[in-house]
This record gives structure tokens, sequence and C-alpha cells, in this order.
């Protein structure tokens, strides 16, 4: 029943948290690569788990373009992301999403937001622009603030993808591997379409076990696990849940990468990001 506990979509919420919280580091180690033929490649590897059950994927042509655009959109704006702008920021940014699910239940499901809902996207925001402020600038500032943009609509896409899959009722988890394999189709045809090359002289084995980790974990099985958790848990305790994952997240990347910085002004903006969720509980 949708809004009341469930112990089981909690787990598998959890299980997609601790993978998800590892997708900013494994996709900094190859933003050198072309991100659509990247993503196109990461996605067609994450759809084989659910391709035996091909026979499951009975839904609306509505629903098959909702997905598609909400995966594909989501993972092509965050890789570019990366490629363009400093990780950190983007990192920041692109985990507003879990806000924007809570905010965006009650278009698409039967839930009210609160006075501390609203107060708490304000609070969010002003987290993103702290961020922000602690960005040197550089020769490049137009193209970090183009990332920026990237990473804030890569937010709203994945908001979208699930709280659009959370109201189609009776949907196999199955299907997401249907989605994975027409957005990654799609995006590698549209890469050779425009131009692009096989990459491989840019591609070593150390990138191709990124890419399969990224394929079977973060951008693979969680995807089931997170169909299940959003689907039969509450979207607005499951958007909470998920802030755990930017904190994990920025501090793997901080221990992975000498370069990245983490200091106490983005801990700040953190715990505002993080807070924004928290206080629609103080409000009835």
């Amino acid at each position: 029943m949708q809004g009341s506990i469930n112990k089981k979509a909690i787990l598998f919420a959890v299980l997609t948290i601790l993978m998800w919280s590892s997708l900013a580091t494994l996709m900094v180690s190859i933003n050198h690569l072309p991100p659509l033929f990247t993503v196109g490649i990461i996605l067609i590897i994450a759809s084989i788990p659910g391709l035996k059950f091909w026979y499951q994927w009975k839904l609306s042509l509505s629903v098959w373009i909702k997905a598609i655009i909400g995966l594909f959109g989501y993972h092509y704006l965050l890789f570019d992301a990366f490629s363009r702008s400093p990780v950190m920021a983007v990192n920041m940014i692109q985990y507003l999403w879990p806000l924007f699910i809570v905010l965006g239940s009650p278009l698409f499901i039967s839930t009210r937001l609160n006075m501390g809902h609203i107060i708490g996207t304000v609070l969010a925001f002003l987290g993103v622009i702290l961020t922000l402020m602690q960005q040197k600038p550089t020769e490049g500032n137009s193209h970090d603030w183009f990332g920026y943009i990237e990473a804030f609509f890569a937010a709203l896409l994945w908001a979208y993808y699930t709280l659009s899959n959370a109201k189609v009722k009776n949907m196999p988890s199955s299907a997401v591997a249907g989605f994975c394999l027409c957005s990654g189709v799609i995006a590698v045809i549209v890469y050779f379409l425009l131009g692009g090359q096989l990459p491989i002289t840019d591609i070593n084995w150390h990138n191709i076990v990124i890419i399969l980790m990224l394929g079977l974990g973060p951008m693979g099985l969680s995807f089931y696990s997170w169909d299940y958790a959003i689907r039969y848990g509450d979207p607005r305790l499951i958007g909470t849940l998920t802030y755990l994952t930017p904190l994990l997240s920025i501090c793997m990347m901080a221990l992975v990468f000498p370069a990245i910085t983490l200091t106490w002004i983005h801990l700040v903006a953190l715990i505002m990001i993080i807070s924004g969720v928290f206080l629609g509980k103080l409000f009835r």
C-alpha cells in the first residue's frame, strides 16, 4: 500500500543508496570518454539481468517514453556535467533530486506538502549556492556553469522518472531492463550519428572494469532495487533516506581523488541540503 511503512522497500532503498554512493567516483574515473557512448554501453550492460523477462514488458507507449527520457537524460547530462565542471559542485547539485521527489510527490500521487517542505526547499537551494561560491573562477567558467545547469536538470529528470514509475501499478521490475536497453541503444546510435568514433585508443582495462562495475552496480542492479523501493514504499520517506547518498558519495570522492578537497564549507552546505527534507517531518 502506497505511503505505508514497507520494511522490504526500505531494505531495497538502503541497498540502492549503498550502490549509488559509488556512482560519482566511478563516473569521474572515466569522464575522459565520450558521454553518449559511455552512457549507452553502461545502460546496455545494465539491461542484461532482466532481458530474459522481456515477455513481461507489456506497458503503454507513454510509460516507455517517460522512462527512456528519464534514464537517458539523467545519465547523459550527469556524465557530461562531470566532464565540464568541478566534480564536487556537480555532485552536490545533482543530489537535489531527493528533494525534488518529495516536492513533486503531490503531482503524481496522493500526498500533501507542508510548510516544512517549503522551508526545506529554500534551505537546500541556499546550500547549493554556498557550494558554487566555493568554486574559484577559471577560464572555463562559462563551461562550469553549463555543467551546473546540466546537473540541475539531471536532478529534475531523475525525480520525474522516479515519480512517473511510482504511479504505474502492476509494472514488473524487469521492465527496467527494457528501459535501460532502449535508452542505451538510442545513446549509442545518436553518438555515431553525430559523427562519433569508437574511442578504442582512449579505453584501457581499468576503464573496462569501471564500465562493468557501473553497469552491474550503481547503473545496473540499483535500478531494479530502486524501482521496487519507490513503488512499494512511501516516496517521501524513501526520498528522505536517499539523502544518505550524497554524504557517502562526497566523502568517497574526497578519499579517492587527492585533488578533491572536502572543506567544512562543503559539509555545511551538504547539511543544509539534507536538512531540507527532514524539515517536512516537523510540520503537520
